[in-house]
C-alpha cells in the first residue's frame, strides 16, 4: 500500500499546481477571491434550477464575474504573481462598469430597434473597453493564440473594403459595429457564451463536485482492480480511467496530468518506456471527451449548435468511441506483451469490493444525470439534479462525504475552472461576430471547396487541417465552435448530414493535443515521465491514430448511424470489419502478433488493414482473403522461421 500512498501524494500535488491559479493570494484578497468564486457559482447553480436569467442580463453577468476573478487570480506579468496590483484594480473597475452598464441600462436596451436607434456615448464607451477587457483576461489566462485569431477578425472587420479577392466586403462603421457585438446576443454575449453560461458552467461544477467527494480517486482504484493484474495493467487502468474522467472534465491536458500522476510512474516500473507511458495517458485522457454519455459537454454544445436532440448525438458517438478506445487498449495490450510487461502486485491493488463499498455510491449520480437526459430533461436541469444528489450520497461513506467546507471548495473550484471557457467563449462570440457580420463564412466555405474542387475526401483532409490549427493553443469546445462555423458548411454543401459533419469537425479537434508538434498532452505526460516530449508526442500520434482515421469513415459507412436509411446487417458489416481493420492495423504498426513480425509480415498486415477499412465491398472481400492466406498459410512459416533465427 505503500506505492498507492505515494501516488496519491503526486495526484494531489499535481491537482494543485494545475488547479490553483497562478496567483497564490493570501489573506484579505484570499477571501475576496473565494466569496467572488463561491457567488458566481451559486448564482449560475440557481439559474439551473430555477429558471436562467434574459439572455443578455445572463450572459453580461457570467463575464463580469469571470473577468473579475481572472484579474484577481492571473497577473499581468510573471512579475506580480503574489500580488493584487492597481492595474489589476483598475481593470475589474473597467470590467464591472462595462458589463453592469448592460445590467444597468437593461430595458432600453432589450427594447430599442437594433441598428436603427442611435447608441448613447457610454454605449461606444463601454462597448470599446468591453472588447478591451475580454481581450487582456483571455491574453492573461490562454496566451496570445486565441487573442491573436480575435484581433486579426476585429481588423478584417474594418478593412474589408481595402482587401481585394473574395474575401473583400463593404465597410462597418463603428456604430453598427458596437450595435452588433455589444448590444445583441451576435458578438460577446452570443449564443457561445450563453453555453458557457448554462450548460458547460453546469458540467463543470459537476465535475469538480465530484472531484472533492474523490471520483477521480474511486476510478483509478476501480480500473486497477479490474486489469491491473494483467500484463501491463497500470496502462490498461491509465486507459479505462482516464475515458471515464476525461468524459467527465473535458480537459485531456489536465486529465493527463493528475491521472498520469499516479499511472505513469506504475507503467514504467512494469515495463513501458517514458515516451510509451506519457502517450498512453495522453491518448486515453484526450479521447474521453468523445465518450459519452457526458463528452466533456461537447454533445450539449453540438446539441445546442445544430438543434439536434443530446440523446441522438450521443447515441451516434457510442460505437466510434467505443472503437477509438479499442484500438488505444489494444496499443496497450500488444505492447505489454511486446515488452513482457509485468502486471501490478497484490499489494498495489485494493480489492473491487472493497473499492465499490467505500466509494460505490459515487457512481449515482451519473446514472442519475443520463436518465435525467433520456427522459427529455434539459441538460441544465439535469446537471443541477445531479450535482444536488453528490451532496446526501457522498455521505454513504465517511470517505466521501462532502460537508459544508468542501461543498464550498467544490463551487471556488467550478468558478475558477470555467473563468478561462468564459473569455475564450467571448473571444469566440466576436470572431463570429465578425463572420457572420461579413459573410466570411460563406466565402470560407467556397475557398475550402474550390481547392479542393468539390472532392469530398480532399475536403476532409482540409477541414481536418483547420480543425488541427484551429486546436493549437485553443480548448477543444473553443475551437470546434469557430471550426464548426468555418469548415462544416463546406461539409455539408457536399451533401454530408449535418450531425455528421459537426462530429467530424469536433474529433479533428481533438488531434492538437496529442499531435506534433504541438500537442500538449502528450508533453504533459512526458513531463511526468522524464521521457522526451518530441518521442511522447510522436507515440500518443500512433496510439490515438484512431481520431484521424474514425471521423473519416462517418460520411463514407454507415457503422455510426442506425437511423440514416440502412439497415441493422449493414451497420453490422461495417463495424465488424473495420474493427478487424483496426485490429490488423495495431499489430502492422506494433509488429508483433504472437511473435515479432519481419517487414514482409508488416507490410502484408498493413495492406490487409488498408482493404478492410476502404468503404468498398471488393476492397473488404480481397482483404479478408488475404488474411485468410496469412492466418492459414502463411503466418506458421513466418513464425517457425523467427524462432529458428533467434535460436
Amino acid at each position: 500500500m505503500t506505492e498507492i500512498s505515494k501516488n496519491k501524494k503526486n495526484i494531489k500535488e499535481i491537482k494543485e499546481k494545475i488547479e490553483t491559479p497562478t496567483r497564490d493570494l493570501q489573506g484579505t484578497w484570499k477571501i475576496i477571491t473565494t466569496s467572488i468564486a463561491i457567488l458566481m457559482s451559486i448564482i449560475f447553480l440557481y439559474t439551473a434550477g430555477f429558471g436562467t436569467f434574459q439572455a443578455l442580463i445572463q450572459r453580461s453577468l457570467f463575464l463580469l464575474f469571470s473577468t473579475t476573478l481572472v484579474f484577481l487570480l492571473y497577473p499581468f506579468t510573471k512579475k506580480q504573481k503574489n500580488r493584487v496590483t492597481w492595474l489589476d484594480i483598475f481593470s475589474i473597475t473597467i470590467s464591472i462598469l462595462s458589463f453592469g452598464w448592460i445590467l444597468f441600462d437593461f430595458d432600453r436596451i432589450a427594447w430599442r430597434m437594433v441598428y436603427v436607434e442611435p447608441l448613447k456615448d457610454f454605449d461606444y464607451i463601454f462597448g470599446i473597453l468591453a472588447i478591451i477587457i475580454i481581450l487582456e483576461a483571455n491574453r492573461r489566462v490562454m496566451g496570445w493564440s486565441l487573442i491573436s485569431v480575435t484581433i486579426a477578425a476585429l481588423i478584417f472587420n474594418f478593412t474589408g473594403p481595402y482587401i481585394p479577392g473574395a474575401f473583400s466586403h463593404s465597410a462597418c462603421s463603428l456604430r453598427y459595429f458596437i450595435d452588433h457585438v455589444y448590444l445583441t446576443t451576435e458578438g460577446l454575449f452570443s449564443s457561445i457564451t450563453g453555453i458557457a453560461s448554462t450548460y458547460i458552467i453546469i458540467f463543470i461544477a459537476f465535475g469538480a463536485f465530484m472531484d472533492v467527494s474523490g471520483m477521480g480517486q474511486f476510478l483509478l482504484d476501480f480500473c486497477n482492480a479490474l486489469t491491473g493484474k494483467h500484463p501491463g495493467g497500470a496502462a490498461k487502468t491509465a486507459v479505462l480511467s482516464s475515458a471515464m474522467l476525461g468524459s467527465i472534465s473535458g480537459s485531456g491536458v489536465a486529465n493527463t496530468v493528475t491521472t498520469g500522476a499516479f499511472t505513469i510512474p506504475l507503467m514504467m516500473k512494469t515495463g513501458y518506456s517514458p515516451e510509451e507511458a506519457g502517450a498512453i495517458e495522453a491518448a486515453a485522457s484526450c479521447g474521453g471527451q468523445m465518450l459519452p454519455p457526458i463528452m466533456g459537454a461537447g454533445a450539449f454544445v453540438m446539441a445546442e449548435f445544430t438543434g439536434i436532440p443530446y440523446v441522438d448525438i450521443v447515441k451516434v458517438s457510442i460505437i466510434p468511441a467505443l472503437m477509438y478506445f479499442g484500438i488505444v487498449y489494444l496499443f496497450v495490450d500488444i505492447k505489454a506483451k511486446k515488452n513482457d510487461a509485468k502486471g501490478l502486485s497484490e499489494e498495489q491493488i485494493i480489492p473491487i469490493t472493497k473499492v465499490i463499498k467505500q466509494s460505490g455510491h459515487l457512481l449515482i449520480p451519473v446514472f442519475i444525470l443520463v436518465y435525467l437526459l433520456l427522459q427529455g430533461y434539459t441538460p441544465f436541469y439535469a446537471g443541477f439534479i445531479s450535482i444536488v444528489s453528490i451532496i446526501p450520497l457522498s455521505f454513504f461513506s465517511k470517505k466521501t462525504r462532502v460537508g459544508p467546507m468542501k461543498a464550498l471548495m467544490a463551487l471556488e473550484l467550478a468558478a475558477k475552472r470555467t473563468i478561462g471557457m468564459a473569455t475564450a467563449a467571448a473571444c469566440a462570440g466576436l470572431i463570429l461576430g465578425v463572420v457572420t457580420q461579413t459573410g466570411v463564412g460563406v466565402r470560407m466555405s467556397s475557398l475550402i471547396l474550390s481547392v479542393t474542387q468539390n472532392n469530398l475526401f480532399l475536403t476532409i483532409l482540409m477541414v481536418c487541417v483547420v480543425s488541427y490549427i484551429l486546436g493549437m493553443g485553443l480548448t477543444v469546445v473553443t475551437a470546434y465552435i469557430i471550426a464548426s462555423v468555418l469548415a462544416v458548411p463546406a461539409l455539408v454543401q457536399l451533401g454530408v448530414p449535418t450531425l455528421v459533419a459537426h462530429l467530424i469537425v469536433f474529433w479533428f479537434c481533438q488531434t492538437s493535443n496529442v499531435t506534433p508538434p504541438v500537442c500538449l498532452a502528450a508533453y504533459a505526460g512526458a513531463a511526468i515521465s522524464g521521457g522526451s516530449p518530441m518521442k511522447t508526442g510522436f507515440q500518443s500520434l500512433k496510439i490515438s491514430s484512431g481520431m484521424i482515421l474514425i471521423p473519416i469513415l462517418f460520411v463514407f459507412t454507415p457503422f455510426i448511424f442506425l437511423s440514416y436509411n440502412t439497415t441493422f446487417l449493414n451497420v453490422a458489416w461495417f463495424t465488424v470489419t473495420t474493427s478487424v481493420a483496426f485490429i490488423i492495423y495495431v499489430f502492422a504498426m506494433e509488429g508483433y502478433l504472437d511473435h515479432n513480425l519481419n517487414y514482409s509480415e508488416r507490410y502484408l498486415m498493413g495492406l490487409a488493414a488498408l482493404l478492410l477499412y476502404l468503404p468498398v465491398l471488393p476492397s473488404k472481400l480481397i482483404g479478408i482473403l488475404l488474411l485468410i492466406v496469412y492466418f492459414v498459410i502463411i503466418k506458421n512459416y513466418f513464425k517457425n522461421f523467427v524462432q529458428k533465427t533467434n535460436k
